[in-house]
């Protein structure tokens, strides 16, 4: 039962890992606010100073808030254009 669990829990752990898509060849369009700071047209891994966060989606595209600052790990956020968010142990923003 262990051993099932375990392969279970890989198998889960593997494709938490993947769950974020493979950025396109344009970035986004419009601006990503990370904590007061704008990022015009973002694309990729954006990490967070550690603490409190504050993320808003002006752009035209899904954006992820990561566990990890490497843009790893758990999704702990999907923010939708126009969406925000604010929170705390998070490591990352990722922008397609």
């Amino acid at each position: 039962m262990r051993r099932r669990l375990a392969t279970a829990v890989t198998i889960l752990a593997a494709a938490a890992a993947t769950a974020v898509p493979a950025a396109p060849a344009g970035a986004a369009a419009g601006v990503l606010t990370i904590n007061g700071t704008d990022h015009a047209d973002p694309r990729g891994c954006h990490a967070l100073a550690g603490g409190p966060y504050s993320v808003a989606n002006a752009t035209d595209q899904t954006v992820f808030i990561l566990r990890r600052s490497d843009c790893t790990g758990e999704v702990v956020g999907v923010l939708l254009p126009g969406e925000s968010d604010q929170g705390d142990g998070a490591g990352a923003v990722f922008a397609p």
